[in-house]
């Protein structure tokens, strides 16, 4: 189940209802689900369908259990107003596959589609990100636990290249892409910075730089 749309589905038949039974029961229209079905759901329906159906609100809009998922962007945010004026916008979680080369002939595909996390409108104009720069890849490994655990969603923007000092990217070096704290030293080298002391940090200088590339700048993250 990787999409609201399928969770809500699975718990519609687990209480053995329909679509246009449970609208009507919190007090909308038949019709209405056909817009529930497009990704156009305001908060205040999707917390009594929750509430009707028995389950965690989280878990309808990430598929994980509360107390597993806390999400940065809180369900006011995700979620759209009644009228659907603000609408989600559905991003694939992918999988970053990387064609190896030098410099600028280093590529980033995204071939994999693992599901997908609706986001709002407003929440991406305040991050600065857009449907088409924006990615969301799943974090492998411990290196930067505590605050990106393996397995954490991390939102990638995918225009944000230019590195800010100390601020967190997505990046490949040497055949490994990897998820890092970047910060800049005076002789011009990176260092790529593991929040969990337990793995050294890698450094990136003139000499195997051509082998470094960035995705781009981690701008959210949930797990």
């Amino acid at each position: 189940m990787n999409t609201l749309v399928e969770r809500l589905q699975k718990a519609l038949d687990d209480k053995k209802l329909s679509w246009s039974k449970a609208s009507t029961m919190i007090g909308l229209s038949p019709q209405a689900p056909s817009k529930w079905k497009k990704g156009q759901i305001g908060k205040e329906t999707l917390e009594k369908l929750a509430e009707l159906l028995e389950v965690d609100v989280g878990w309808l809009l990430t598929g994980k259990d509360a107390g597993v998922f806390e999400p940065l962007v809180t369900v006011e945010t995700v979620v759209t107003t009644e009228d659907y004026k603000d609408e989600f916008v559905w991003i694939d979680v992918v999988e970053a596959v990387f064609s190896c080369g030098v410099g600028e002939s280093i590529e980033f595909h995204f071939d994999t589609i693992n599901g997908k996390i609706p986001f709002s409108p407003s929440f991406m104009k305040e991050k600065g990100v857009t449907e088409k720069t924006m990615k969301i890849i799943k974090a492998k490994g411990e290196s930067m636990a505590d605050f990106i655990k393996d397995g954490d969603l991390v939102g990638i923007n995918l225009a944000q290249t230019d590195i800010i000092d100390g601020e967190i990217y997505a990046v490949y070096l040497a055949g490994e892409g990897m998820l890092k704290q970047i910060f800049k030293e005076a002789d011009g080298s990176l260092v790529l910075h593991s929040l969990n002391e337990k793995f050294p940090d890698r450094i990136v200088t003139e000499e195997n730089g051509r082998n470094f590339k960035v995705m781009g700048r981690q701008f959210w993250r949930a797990g």
